[in-house]
């Protein structure tokens, strides 16, 4: 305001944009439990800041058993964990997250991909204490849980949602549902699955759950209750914009007389798939714009909603649990005493005739630097929780080391271009030419059995001003 002239200085101040924060409440029963789906419509004829959208609940997990000897034990899930799939509606159409079942598995991936300690610590409300130590608000993980704490009750204010709530540019995502249609957004709740569980004693199953002998494949014991969740008193927040510049109607308006003008709105979107081999896996993508690939090796027991940890340092539930292994099925180990421990592999994806890298990846902890270029560039300021731990059991503490990456935090982030293409507004990604392109996955290891491929990309929601109608360009 200082260069304006005084006289404008007043008129150009009351050009601010005023925002108010709204309520939405699921258009059915507030609570739901594992398996189960339900509903928030956000505000009608509004300015909707869908980056603001804020959901909050009562969880409460329940069936801890309490015994000196045999007992069992949960942390309290990460917030995003608790959803296998966050689809939203605009108008009417399913515009984001519906080609993905596996919502908690991507957004965890890239958690421990860009994400430091001082995020988690900020989450708090979202519950990420758990990714980064062996213990929740309430009680620790490594042992029994007290006599008052056998089910569990916490409040969770949830954020940062993936999908159309990033969209038009890195700034806020602010959407005109009088202009494109209401939105509503479905949640479909997670299995047991995303629970990390620990035990002890006879509430282990004797054969370690049907798998061969291997200490990390182990489940609760049969003839005790699963440990499960449910939320409650389910309900959304979003910012709305009450008062705008008249500038933007004027725009609006002109662009409406027009009728020659497409209005768009670029946003992010994501597919995924689950192969049950490694070895040359594929996932099939229909979009104009594929930003970048995740892929996680998945643990064998990932969709077991009984399994518990493998080993009392183990930060992550089995299915979150993402490991590097041989073509044995051994997990790669860094040896101080041979430096040809971590070689051996020959990964890379390959889209039509193009390869990334062009060059296979011939040492697994190459895959670390990929990740950290492909999110920041090898930005001075990137974090991750890549090589992310925990030591010493239930009076351990945080640790840190390249065996944690290839044992928990295998995540492989491969980049086709610079920037994602909702944030920058410039499309850079590659082109499936409305097609239906395969991505395959090449390795010479199955990487530890089944394998998740995910897809991000940037999606467009398009306003045809000559016939008013309002399509989805994948």
């Amino acid at each position: 305001m200082e260069v304006l002239p005084p006289s404008l200085s007043y008129s150009a101040s009351k050009q601010a944009l005023r925002m108010n924060r709204f309520q939405c409440r699921p258009t059915g029963a507030d609570d739901a439990s594992p398996g189960s789906t339900f509903r928030i419509n956000l505000p009608s004829k509004s300015l909707v800041n869908l980056s603001s959208f804020n959901l909050c609940f009562n969880l409460e997990m329940s069936t801890l058993v309490e015994d000196a000897t045999n007992w069992t034990n949960a942390k309290l899930p990460f917030s995003h964990q608790l959803f296998s799939a966050v689809r939203v509606y605009v108008g009417g159409q399913l515009v984001s997250g519906g080609l993905s079942n596996h919502y908690d598995l991507l957004y965890t991936g890239l958690v421990k991909a860009s994400a430091g300690e001082d995020w988690c610590r900020s989450r708090y409300n979202d519950h990420a204490r758990g990714l980064i130590e062996n213990s929740d608000d309430i009680t620790g993980f490594s042992a029994r849980p007290t006599a008052n704490f056998t089910t569990k009750r916490a409040y969770y204010c949830i954020t940062d949602f993936l999908g159309i709530f990033r969209g038009n540019g890195t700034g806020r995502s602010i959407i005109d549902t009088s202009l494109w249609g209401d939105v509503s957004i479905e949640f479909t709740m997670n299995t047991n699955a995303c629970i990390a569980k620990n035990a002890a004693g006879t509430a282990i199953r004797a054969d370690g759950g049907g798998y061969t002998s291997a200490a990390n494949n182990r489940e609760i014991a049969s003839a005790l209750a699963d440990i499960t969740y449910r939320i409650q008193d389910i309900e959304g927040y979003v910012e709305c914009i009450t008062q705008t510049t008249p500038l933007y109607i004027k725009l609006i308006t002109m662009l409406l007389d027009s009728k020659e003008q497409q209005i768009r709105f670029p946003y992010q979107n994501f597919v995924s798939g689950i192969v049950s081999s490694g070895k040359n896996a594929r996932l099939q993508v229909n979009s104009g714009c594929i930003d970048s690939m995740v892929v996680l090796p998945l643990h064998a027991s990932f969709n077991n909603p009984r399994a518990i940890v493998g080993v009392a340092d183990d930060l992550s539930a089995q299915r979150y649990k993402f490991t590097a292994c041989d073509a044995a099925g051994a997990v790669i180990t860094v040896s101080n005493a041979n430096h040809t421990s971590t070689t051996g592999a020959t990964m890379q994806i390959q889209i039509g005739s193009d390869t990334f890298p062009k060059v296979p990846i011939n040492n697994y902890l190459q895959v670390s630097d990929i990740t950290t270029n492909s999110l920041f560039s090898n930005s001075l300021y990137s974090q991750n929780l890549l090589f992310n731990g925990w030591s010493g059991g239930a009076a351990g503490s945080s640790s840190y080391s390249r065996q944690k990456f290839l044992s928990e935090n295998f995540v492989w982030v491969q980049s086709f271009s610079d920037g994602e293409g909702w944030a920058t507004k410039i499309l850079t990604g590659i082109d499936s030419a409305s097609q239906n392109l395969d991505v395959i996955v090449n390795s010479n290891t199955p990487l530890n059995g089944s394998l998740f491929i995910g897809a991000l990309l940037t999606s467009l929601l398009v306003f045809d001003t000559r016939t008013g109608s309002v399509s989805v360009v994948q």
